[in-house]
């Protein structure tokens, strides 16, 4: 049992690792792409893999998916659709520091909404390491100076960062009902593809309000950004994250959402050259401390 349980803590760590890097390329590729011509040129592809490699095996499946459609359509929405795009419209007008901080308080969310919902109880100690990680967040996205918080502004993007981060506490809330006979590639593979059928129509309206070519007039850099969002943030990580939650749990699991936005600055530092700092090690040592705190027994 803790040997699996630490499978699933390790697909929780994998899962905000890969998401690190579409939080730092998906706030670069925002200002350029639409959110909506963005997000399918992520997940249409990624549909089109995963069906691929693992499609044979859905008539197998198909009268448990038929029987889950609703909640399989629900995450699907939630998790492929609504968050990314929300996200990335959010991206063009906020900064990443505002997002961010609205990513952080979905453990919290999480928390009380499992409680409200579902009856969860809320255990002092995971509840203090929820806070603890959060506070690491708020350090890292500082700087560790907490006066910079004070010169946060609300504007149009942080309410799509708002409504991002809303979609994604209420993934995080309802993956419990996912049905566990299905094995996690099928539920992807399903996922993503009831995404996608609901999804066309949405991008296929934004693309004739478009003038010129777009695929076409992306540049070799964005192509190869894209190709990790296909493979990484998606594929990778939604398998990684639906299994791990299928054996850590929703209130315990969501508070690894927050080293989404370590991961992003540990990326940074190694990919775009970024300075490290001593704020750096301070939140990384707050965040995990949380996390540890969250979990243990």
């Amino acid at each position: 049992m803790m040997q699996k349980l630490g499978y699933g803590y390790f697909c929780l760590i994998i899962a905000t690792l890969f998401w690190g890097g579409n939080y730092m390329f998906g706030k670069m590729l925002s200002r350029e792409i639409a959110p909506i011509i963005l997000n399918y040129a992520r997940w249409f592809p990624a549909a089109l893999i995963l069906l691929l490699l693992f499609g044979k095996r859905l008539p197998q499946f198909s009268a448990l998916i038929g029987k889950n459609l609703p909640i399989l359509t629900a995450l699907a929405l939630l998790g492929v659709v609504i968050f990314p795009v929300f996200l990335y419209q959010g991206l063009q007008t906020t900064t990443a520091l505002n997002a961010s901080i609205y990513l952080a308080v979905v453990p919290i969310v999480v928390l009380f909404l499992n409680r409200l919902v579902f009856g969860d109880p809320i255990r002092p100690q995971v509840l203090i390491g929820a806070l603890i990680s959060f506070i690491g967040v708020l350090w890292l996205l500082s700087h560790g100076e907490p006066s910079r918080l004070l010169a946060f502004n609300v504007n149009t993007g942080d309410l799509w960062a708002i409504g991002s981060a809303i979609s994604w506490a209420i993934y995080c809330c309802i993956i419990r009902f996912r049905p566990a006979a299905l094995p996690n590639a099928v539920m992807l593979t399903s996922q993503v593809v009831i995404a996608m059928l609901l999804f066309t129509p949405v991008f296929a309206w934004q693309y004739l309000q478009i003038d010129g070519a777009v695929f076409s007039a992306f540049t070799a850099n964005q192509w190869w950004i894209i190709l990790y969002l296909i493979i990484g943030p998606s594929i990778l990580s939604y398998g990684f994250w639906n299994y791990g939650m299928s054996i850590v749990g929703g209130t315990k699991g969501a508070a690894f959402t927050n080293a989404t936005p370590l991961f992003a600055a540990v990326l940074g530092i190694l990919i775009l050259q970024e300075p490290l700092y001593v704020y750096h090690i301070i939140s990384a040592l707050l965040i995990i401390f949380g996390l540890v705190l969250c979990n243990r027994k």
